[in-house]
């Protein structure tokens, strides 16, 4: 329902595929080709004889938007859209109108009174005392960018879309045979025998001969591959740097500090000892001694089994100590102690043995935090500034470099360096900017391509445009020796892994027990482990590659496959079908869900079929451009 929607967000839990036998088809009012164009630019889609504007698809967009960030935090329009979230908006807007088209011609009309009792009996709409309260009403729809009468339209296509829904998906549940089914795929469990064979136990490799690892090379070439080398002219407009040549003057510095001076202040620090006992009488008998005279280290020492540096909890703020000790403690003067005081930790006695008044910070002391603070808002201020003009350069025809002498910066001219920012030496490129995308759009453009002045997101602004390229390559064995005799090793230890295994299966499949044949070969050997398909697969001892054939074996099957150590020898001992007797909710849970997942094909279908009564198209390019405006809005 749309007021769910509202109360819950984007909170829609996805339902788990159950293997093989059952593939969850897409949301019903979320569906469909995205089939047709059409150029008007003030419609983004026509169903039927009407038209969805583009402020239409904003509007429920923008609202998407909201409660994804909600729920993910800052993301962007095209992040939403890479998410399939624009396109499930469009086509929910699409699957509405179908409906609402389908409702007009059968004159299924929703009364005004009909809508009334829907909104007053709404829970989200009534206040403490359980009634409907109409400013509640109106301040949960403007939290949803809501209107009134956009609420109440939306309503009532839902309505209208429920009673149709309704009527189609009536009385479809899930056959008894299939509900079982399902429940045997996920609860019938196999038990196994295993054996481990590990590379560690393979020996010591033979040296290879020259042409052993030239073979291996190849074989393997795609493992030895030098990255693609990029050579770059980079106008990075740094803040960090531009800020390094700005000073503020000592008048705006005293002001700043004079405005920041109450969140420059240093609170009261004390200097702690403690005492912690698990029993309050424990705590009381050595309170008892303290008040006595006691020296405080020695109380802990003899009754608290604590010694000196272990009372120690050092110089200490107020809000750095739980509130039930916070208080107690800040109230005593020095060499004072507390009562015992309960926590969840126990029974806690603390002494004060220094005080840290608060204290107030110099100008001097924080001056320089402060002008480097004020030179990096100026810096930021002033990139702005020079962004703009970079732009204006471009947009004219100009280059890279005509930009960088307009705003006045150097280019940045890379060696040959790779996606990570290395060069061929193998030292980093410095000079770089800070940004994730800089090295997936460095590598995006063709040779002599410049990209677009970008933001980056400590407020600088960068471009970068492709001089030269070299393409990954193989690299000769002569430069990478080492590292290919590494691997050939490797490879020699893994093989005799396997040849290890497959001798094992061969002498298990004759008859011999799995657990003799691992004694006499020293092996690893795991009895009785009983699995399940969903278990199975964060089994590390089992070989994710046999899984899936495991559980189309018969009983005294062998099988093996590689691990992160060697290879395994897996048999299979017995299967045994999961029980129904005490698993009602569970039968009762596969069945809803699928009885839901069918009648959402049936409903699938329906919506498939107004669409061919009542034709939809989409305005391709005004789809587009609207997250081309928000792309150029948020530079």
């Amino acid at each position: 329902m749309l007021l769910e929607s509202m109360k819950k967000g984007i909170g829609k839990y996805v339902m788990i595929v159950l293997a093989s036998l059952l593939i969850l088809s897409f949301a019903v009012w979320g569906i469909g080709d995205m089939a047709g164009v059409t150029s008007n630019s003030n419609k983004i889609a026509t169903v039927g004889d009407t038209e969805i504007s583009q402020r239409e698809f904003q509007d429920q967009f923008r609202r998407e938007m909201d409660r994804l960030r909600s729920k993910l935090g800052n993301i962007d329009a095209e992040q939403a859209r890479s998410l399939g979230i624009a396109d499930a908006t469009l086509n929910s807007i699409i699957s509405r109108r179908l409906i609402a088209l389908q409702a007009a011609d059968i004159d299924l009309l929703i009364s005004d009174d009909q809508l009334v009792r829907q909104i007053q009996n709404e829970p989200a709409f009534r206040n403490e005392l359980g009634q409907f309260d109409r400013a509640v009403y109106q301040t949960m729809l403007a939290n949803n960018s809501l209107s009134e009468s956009k609420y109440v339209a939306a309503l009532s296509q839902e309505t209208q879309r429920d009673y149709i829904s309704g009527i189609i998906s009536s009385g479809i549940e899930a056959p008894l045979k299939l509900v079982n089914i399902i429940f045997q795929y996920q609860n019938e469990s196999r038990e196994v025998e295993i054996a481990q064979t590990r590379r560690t136990s393979a020996g010591s490799p033979p040296k290879p001969t020259v042409s052993q690892l030239t073979k291996f090379l190849e074989n393997n070439a795609q493992n030895f591959m030098a990255p693609e080398y990029r050579q770059l002219s980079v106008l990075y407009l740094d803040p960090d740097k531009i800020s390094k040549e700005l000073s503020p003057s000592d008048e705006s510095i005293r002001t700043e500090y004079e405005d920041r001076l109450s969140s420059l202040i240093v609170p009261e620090r004390r200097r702690l000892e403690q005492i912690l006992f698990e029993e309050e009488t424990s705590a009381k008998k050595a309170y008892a001694a303290l008040k006595k005279g006691n020296n405080f280290a020695k109380v802990a020492s003899e009754l608290g089994d604590r010694s000196k540096k272990e009372i120690e909890l050092g110089l200490l703020f107020h809000g750095e100590l739980p509130p039930s000790l916070a208080d107690a403690t800040f109230a005593l003067n020095k060499d004072q102690h507390t009562t015992p005081i309960k926590s969840a930790l126990g029974w806690h006695i603390i002494k004060v043995t220094e005080i840290v008044p608060q204290r107030e910070p110099s100008l001097n002391e924080v001056k320089k935090q402060i002008s480097d603070d004020l030179a990096r808002d100026l810096a930021l201020d002033d990139l702005v500034k020079r962004a703009n003009q970079a732009e204006d350069v471009i947009a004219g025809g100009g280059s890279i470099f005509d930009a960088a002498q307009a705003v006045g910066l150097k280019i940045l001219k890379t060696g040959p360096i790779d996606a990570t920012g290395t060069l061929e030496t193998g030292s980093k490129q410095t000079g770089l900017p800070a940004d994730q995308r800089f090295a997936q759009i460095a590598f995006s453009l063709d040779k002599g391509e410049t990209s677009d002045l970008l933001e980056a997101p400590n407020g600088g602004y960068f471009m970068v445009r492709v001089e030269n390229v070299k393409n990954a390559a193989q690299q000769p064995l002569e430069q990478i020796r080492p590292v290919v005799l590494k691997a050939w090793q490797q490879d020699w230890l893994t093989n005799q892994a396997r040849v290890s295994a497959e001798q094992i299966r061969e002498e298990a499949k004759k008859g011999t027990p799995l657990s003799a044949l691992a004694t006499k070969k020293n092996l690893t050997f795991i009895k009785s482990r009983q699995i399940t398909r969903f278990n199975a697969q964060s089994d590390q001892s089992l070989p994710p590659s046999i899984i899936e054939d495991l559980f189309k074996a018969e009983i005294g099957e062998v099988f093996i496959g590689p691990t992160m150590e060697g290879h395994a020898v897996v048999k299979l001992i017995d299967i045994q079908r999961a029980k129904t007797a005490n698993s009602r909710n569970e039968l009762e849970q596969i069945r809803k869900t699928l009885s839901d997942t069918i009648a959402n094909d049936v409903l699938q279908e329906y919506i498939r079929a107004l669409r061919k009564k009542y034709p939809v198209s989409i305005n391709e390019s005004s789809f587009n451009s609207y997250f081309v405006d928000q792309a150029a809005g948020s530079r």
